[in-house]
């Protein structure tokens, strides 16, 4: 047998669910550059998320957990691009990302969400939230984000089920104690991150707090400063794969198809290598921002990569000191 052969055999579990990801992004996204739409390809990518959750080999279950899912995105997501006309910043942009997080980690660990965690939600606030959109809120983006999402769902129900070879993700639901005392451990930590963000005076608040939430996926000090590590390589990696886009010139057309291409390998790799996952998805995450705001240019690179850093350092500190109880039955493919 081929080692090609061998190794999709091997990687079955990781990219059937990653082709349907990436699907749930090409199909909208491929309608959006034909009609020249690039700016709008960052709704699209928090939409296809929701495809992520589509793992379980059940359909109905997997029907479940798409639409929990859905929940916790398009919750966080609409509500940031409401607020988007206000221009959130600071202290309003914290007490959103506190409340976001707190909801999706209940949501997530209340139904056994796989990825766990609030990372996509919050992440999905804090971009859509602090886009410049004028004066009202950007309705084709919204629509945009909607489609992608139920796009992504029926994808997951459009799936081969019956006898299958696909790895299931077990779902447990957490009892309400664990629930709420992991959530209070969300709020708390992106309060500290996020403060130290607006004392520092950090310009974009969003990479302070996402970075923040990553290591508590894990459960104990040792999977923290473990996933911590991976969070800051994979940043790192990404960001030189984006140098090497960035050398090659490429038009807006074709960074659009970049970004419809990297959300492959990033949804194959979330579980089995969270930080050569991110080295795919950071590239993602910096060209969708800057066709959505050409403004942005280069510095957001760096502003990621130390906001990266110092959130990941001020998670692992101030989970040692709100949650010192181990969570071992939180770590199984959870990603932030």
């Amino acid at each position: 047998m081929a080692n090609w052969q061998l190794f999709l055999i091997a990687h079955i579990p990781e990219i059937r669910p990653a082709l349907r990801v990436g699907l749930g992004l090409a199909v909208p996204g491929a309608a959006l550059l034909v009609v020249g739409r690039t700016d709008l390809l960052v709704y699209a990518v928090f939409g296809s998320v929701v495809g992520m959750y589509g793992r379980d080999p059940r359909r109905l279950q997997r029907f479940k957990n798409q639409v929990h899912g859905a929940i916790m995105m398009l919750c966080a997501g609409i509500c940031g691009i409401m607020l988007a006309p206000f221009g959130l910043h600071g202290w309003s942009l914290l007490a959103g990302g506190m409340l976001w997080a707190a909801f999706s980690s209940v949501v997530a660990d209340r139904h056994g969400l796989k990825p766990g965690g609030a990372f996509f939600p919050l992440f999905a606030f804090c971009a859509l939230g602090t886009l410049p959109v004028g004066e009202h809120p950007a309705v084709d983006g919204l629509a945009t984000f909607v489609v992608t999402a139920l796009v992504s769902i029926l994808l997951g129900q459009a799936a081969k089920f019956g006898p299958s070879t696909e790895r299931g993700v077990e779902t447990i639901a957490f009892p309400w104690p664990n629930v709420l005392r992991r959530a209070g451990t969300y709020l708390a930590v992106v309060l500290v991150a996020g403060t130290v963000g607006i004392t520092l005076q950090v310009e974009h608040l969003q990479w302070i707090m996402v970075g923040a939430v990553v290591p508590l996926a894990a459960g104990s000090a040792r999977g923290r400063l473990k996933r911590g590590a991976h969070r800051i390589a994979g940043t790192l990696v990404g960001m030189g794969v984006l140098l090497g886009i960035y050398y090659l010139q490429p038009s807006e057309l074709m960074l659009g198809f970049v970004i419809l291409a990297l959300i492959f390998p990033t949804e194959a790799y979330m579980v089995r290598n969270y930080g050569l996952a991110l080295s795919f998805f950071t590239p993602v995450i910096i060209l969708m921002l800057q066709l959505a705001n050409p403004m942005l240019g280069d510095q957001v690179m760096w502003d990621c990569a130390i906001g990266n850093l110092l959130g990941v350092i001020l998670g692992i500190a101030a989970a040692a000191v709100f949650e010192r109880r181990p969570r071992t039955q939180y770590a199984s493919g959870a990603v932030g």
